[in-house]
């Protein structure tokens, strides 16, 4: 027989209410300049931040030149596989993978791209050259380094590493034989081990199951670390993910667990709202919840810490990780974050976009997280505008 507790109809039975706390939502509001003296940021740091923005959006800039023109910086070549862009999105992928490292793990949303290059960026700035080295000369044998060493002289062993990074994950996502794992994953199922990324997945939704079993074996092993679960506001509608939502927040965990293993699981579950599943607007339409971070408030009485976030600015989900991943610590967890966040492209590059108006889109564009980090950056003297 399971370890039980004993039920009460005595207590069962008394009149009381469900109390609630109230959700944070947008509550980050520092600039770039307001959070390098409040908070410490170096100018490096901040700069380093909008490089890796900058990245993943010339990343998928140029997967989406292809597919729709055939043709990148003047070289015509084609790609026939999938192409689900997250343009617009950078912020949010950037400032998920600050804090992170290698012993942190991630679980990648239908449209991972960003999510794979800004994880790896994270953790090639704090590994050391030694460690660098040694994972690209055993990777694959040293196959991927050696090709790329052929056509590339790098400044350094970080730069040489992010040329790697680049290299490897294009080539997967072109299924060639320099891909990470041999072009056999693809666009929908590219991962990189060394570095804490695990696979993305073609099921809508498929990371939230999936994801759960890598923070059941990090809380039973313990294991360093913790796990984020990558999903969209379209994978809501999905029944595996809510599953996972309860089994993450048992009680069991902190009632029926043996001293020493309680506490919750060390996962968060980072939602990247956009707006949009495929075609159809989440809130408003196909979703119950109105404000998404709400539905933490129906899982678990500590409501998954849940809260909203201000996706657009790198800053402000830097400030959810480091709190939140305190309480992951502590074993508070799991928790739940809504990062507001935007796709300028569509579900795919065959989308004509029908569903959203140009006045929608245009807004949107205003606020493109690249440009605004960037102004930020020449606002608090971080750099000048030439130097961009």
């Amino acid at each position: 027989m399971p370890k039980s507790l004993n039920i009460d109809p005595k207590k069962l039975s008394k009149k009381s209410a469900i109390k609630f706390q109230d959700i944070p939502v947008n509550h980050y509001q520092k600039t770039a300049a307001q959070a390098k003296k409040d908070e410490g940021y170096k100018n490096d740091e901040l700069v380093r931040i909008y490089r890796d923005m900058t990245i993943l959006r010339e990343f998928e800039f140029m997967l989406n030149q292809i597919k729709t023109q055939g043709n990148y910086g003047g070289v015509e070549t084609s790609y026939p596989g999938p192409a689900h862009l997250s343009l617009g999105q950078e912020a949010a992928a950037v400032g998920q993978a600050y804090l992170l490292d290698e012993d942190d793990v991630i679980f990648g949303s239908h449209r991972s791209h960003s999510e794979i290059l800004a994880k790896g960026l994270s953790s090639i700035e704090k590994l050391s050259d030694k460690k660098l080295m040694q994972i690209m000369e055993s990777f694959l044998e040293g196959r991927i380094l050696r090709a790329l060493e052929k056509v590339y002289k790098p400044a350094s062993v970080k730069d040489l590493a992010i040329h790697f990074l680049l290299y490897g994950t294009l080539t997967e996502i072109f299924a060639r034989e320099n891909g990470f794992h041999m072009g056999l994953g693809g666009s929908m199922h590219a991962f990189f081990l060394p570095f804490g990324i695990y696979p993305n997945n073609a099921i809508v939704g498929g990371s939230g199951p999936i994801s759960i079993g890598g923070a059941l074996y990090k809380k039973c092993n313990d294991k360093k670390g913790l796990v984020v679960c990558n999903i969209g506001d379209g994978s809501l509608g999905c029944g595996p993910v809510w599953e996972a939502l309860n089994f993450s927040a048992m009680d069991q965990f902190d009632t029926l667990w043996p001293k020493g293993k309680r506490g919750g699981l060390p996962i968060i579950f980072n939602i990247f709202n956009n707006g949009y599943g495929m075609g159809g607007q989440t809130r408003g339409e196909t979703m119950a919840y109105d404000l998404l971070a709400r539905i933490g408030a129906g899982v678990s009485p500590s409501q998954m810490h849940a809260e909203r976030i201000w996706g657009h600015n790198p800053l402000a989900v830097i400030d959810a990780y480091r709190r939140k991943r305190g309480l992951l610590a502590k074993g508070e967890g799991p928790v739940l974050l809504d990062v507001l966040t935007y796709r300028l492209s569509g579900h795919s590059t065959s989308d004509q976009n029908a569903y959203r108006s140009k006045e929608e889109l245009a807004a949107w564009q205003e606020v493109d997280p690249c440009t605004a980090f960037q102004a930020e950056l020449v606002a608090a003297k971080c750099a000048k505008t030439s130097d961009f």
